[in-house]
């Protein structure tokens, strides 16, 4: 194999591998919100009840990220206002190709989309926008702490 043929695919390698993303994503751990807070220059607060914890993150501009992290460590729902559209795929972590696919289906409908509602197997998403105004929800059901819902979190 040549210097060249390595370089290139080292760089394949390299490009594959998965990049930690800038937001604790649904499912992950809660270990990234304070890497959050730094990367966003965020004021950071949570608020706790008994089965889980709401992660706020207030940005200068007004902007707001709560992620919800249940009693084991993971988030199981984000909410999101902010002045400018979020990285869902950050947000969303693994969850993101389901909210891609169901997005890609709803472009075909053509026209501008404001609104987007998905309700799949797992994924639940609200999401809505418009000139400096993002808002919106997304939770796990199969993450959801046990006697916990989406309306009793106001994700509804």
């Amino acid at each position: 194999m040549t210097f060249s043929s390595q370089r290139a695919l080292w760089a394949l390698v390299v490009m594959a591998l998965p990049v930690a993303s800038a937001w604790a994503g649904l499912g992950e751990g809660q270990g990234s919100v304070d890497t959050d807070r730094v990367r966003m220059r965020a004021r950071h607060s949570v608020a706790r009840a008994q089965q889980y914890a709401v992660h706020d993150l207030t940005m200068a501009d007004g902007s707001r990220v709560q992620q919800y992290v249940a009693g084991q460590g993971r988030v199981f729902a984000v909410r999101w206002n902010t002045l400018y559209k979020p990285d869902l795929s950050a947000l969303l972590g693994t969850s993101f190709p389901d909210y891609a696919s169901a997005a890609q289906v709803a472009a075909k409908r053509g026209g501008i989309q404001r609104q987007f509602h998905h309700e799949g197997n797992d994924l639940v998403l609200q999401s809505s926008g418009h000139l400096h105004v993002f808002s919106g929800y997304a939770y796990r059901r199969s993450l959801l702490p046990h006697g916990v819902s989406a309306q009793s979190l106001g994700l509804m």
